[in-house]
């Protein structure tokens, strides 16, 4: 009855995606499973029938596997490398987290339990939820699906349990947070029109000079709304457009006046501002400065959209293709400033195959050396090799012509298609192990491992964030980032507004990667 899956695989790995994305929609309380639904009702068909397993077609996983970690490469590269100097002992306190649960895992499943290697690393990817870490616990066992039996079993545990840990830090109020006392970036940006009451220097406006807020338009007393280059000197009779966050703009009105009665970004007879997309492929990388607008088209930036984040348009801030910039210019320069910056929709989601390439072909190289440890071979394999190689490269942004980045559409598209193919093609190949091992007493000793695992890292990750001073919600972040699953990182945005949930789970989400990986393949040697 259950031949036609194995007769037809292409036809079986497409309805697995499909169910199993439908599964994921379903919400169980705050829980989601996400992408993993696909692993789940692979699990299932493929444990109908042994000979399903076996008729996916090779390579496919690979294929998905490099696709997935390497968009992912690109996009946390930039901000691994940024938070390097500034949060390395929150990284060295994440590092010490992991080696320790995976000796808890090694020593405690395997010398108590007698659990073999592979089985034990497939449940540490499982508590830290990490697709590549399964890959890489695959390719170093000699039986593939036993790791998928320990990961199948651990993902779920480790999403329910992570999101008791964020709901509880949610809930605590005395949390100092004495080396993380400001968000680095605001959650929301408002823009409001302030009628100034007070001469003023605008260098001496709050948050001005460390360009926590911006001036994009400004009315002298008696003249006409112009670009805000240089604003200088304010005087009782200007009025002046304020761009950032909530707390940042209020405190500079407070400072400057009152709020005017009318907008001046409502009037569009000399100054115009609107949304334009940056498809320019020799602008990517480049900065806000670099962009030169207001010496090319006297115009003005503000502020950056970058798929669903607002960010304040600072000097420094490096843009990437597929960023919606909004610019505020003299209204006969529009036409020019938006052919300038490229503004065209079909390139938002075109992808260059030449860094593509190149990239891939690269990661793929430095997962080919390997050192042996005892009866472990570590390697960066197929998943690491190009993790690494994306984070280097997405840092880089471009070398001369070669834009590594992609657009924001396009890399998540990829993203989401590589991570499907390879949880369908896993659970599809496991699932017939997984029904002979999980429902038994081997799966419950299992289950009891890695239950006890994940509550101690997760502990130990939540005591290092607050022994080194991190705020409580970056410390959300970090738990999030450490767990490595976007559904935690979500659920945690629901129970605090602050930015540094989302800088915090950056810092993380690729070195704990990293880590896991090599970690891995040291337990499947036991």
């Amino acid at each position: 009855m259950w031949q036609f899956f194995a007769d037809h695989p292409w036809v079986t790995v497409f309805s697995v995606i499909a169910a199993g994305s439908l599964l994921g929609l379903a919400r169980l309380g705050p829980i989601r499973l996400g992408a993993a639904g696909v692993l789940f009702v692979g699990l299932l068909v493929g444990a109908l029938d042994p000979d399903i397993g076996p008729a996916v077609p090779a390579g496919v996983s690979v294929l998905g596997l490099a696709l997935y970690v390497y968009t992912v490469g690109l996009e946390s590269g930039p901000a691994f490398f940024r938070e390097l100097k500034p949060e390395l002992a929150v990284m060295a306190g994440a590092v010490v987290a992991l080696v320790v649960t995976a000796m808890v895992v090694g020593l405690l499943g395997n010398r108590v339990f007698g659990i073999s290697g592979p089985y034990l690393a497939g449940g540490f990817a499982g508590i830290g939820t990490t697709t590549p870490g399964l890959a890489a616990a695959q390719a170093a066992s000699a039986d593939p699906a036993q790791p998928a039996v320990g990961y199948a079993i651990g993902y779920p545990l480790a999403v329910v349990i992570t999101i008791l840990f964020v709901a509880g830090l949610a809930a605590v109020r005395s949390w100092p947070g004495r080396r993380d006392p400001g968000e680095d970036l605001p959650h929301r940006l408002e823009t409001v029109t302030v009628a100034v009451r007070t001469t003023t220097d605008w260098a001496h406006v709050p948050g001005a000079a460390q360009g926590r807020v911006l001036a994009s338009v400004v009315q002298r007393a008696g003249g006409e709304p112009e670009v805000a280059h240089g604003v200088g000197r304010l005087a009782p009779g200007d009025r002046v457009v304020v761009v950032g966050g909530p707390e940042q703009v209020r405190a500079a009105v407070a400072v400057l006046g009152d709020l005017a009665d009318e907008h001046l970004l409502d009037r569009r007879d000399r100054i115009d501002y609107r949304r334009v997309l940056l498809t320019n492929p020799d602008l990517a990388g480049r900065t806000v400065a670099d962009l030169a607008l207001a010496d090319r088209f006297g115009a003005l930036v503000s502020r950056v959209r970058r798929g669903d984040r607002e960010l304040l348009a600072q000097d420094g801030l490096r843009l990437q293709l597929d960023d919606r910039v909004r610019v505020v210019m003299p209204r006969e320069r529009s036409d020019e400033v938006s052919r300038y910056l490229g503004d065209t929709e079909a390139k938002v989601s075109e992808v260059s195959a030449i860094s593509l390439g190149i990239g891939l072909a690269l990661g793929f190289l430095i997962g080919i050396p390997s050192l042996t440890l005892g009866s472990a071979t570590l390697s960066l394999g197929t998943a690491a090799g190009p993790l690494l190689m994306a984070m280097l490269l997405g840092w880089l942004r471009r070398t001369g012509p070669l834009v590594w980045t992609l657009p924001t559409r396009a890399n998540l598209t990829l993203r989401q298609i590589g991570l499907l193919l390879f949880l369908a093609c896993v659970g599809l190949t496991s699932g017939y192990a997984f029904r002979q091992n999980a429902f038994s007493l081997f799966g419950l000793k299992l289950l009891v491992v890695l239950l006890i695992s994940a509550l101690l890292s997760y502990a130990l990750m939540v005591l290092a964030a607050r022994l080194l001073g991190q705020s409580r919600p970056r410390t959300m972040g970090l738990l999030a980032g450490y767990v490595g699953n976007p559904a935690i990182t979500a659920y945690a945005n629901t129970r605090s507004s602050d930015a540094r949930v989302n800088t915090g789970y950056s810092t993380l989400f690729a070195l704990a990667i990293l880590v896991k990986i090599v970690c891995i393949q040291l337990i499947v040697g036991l």
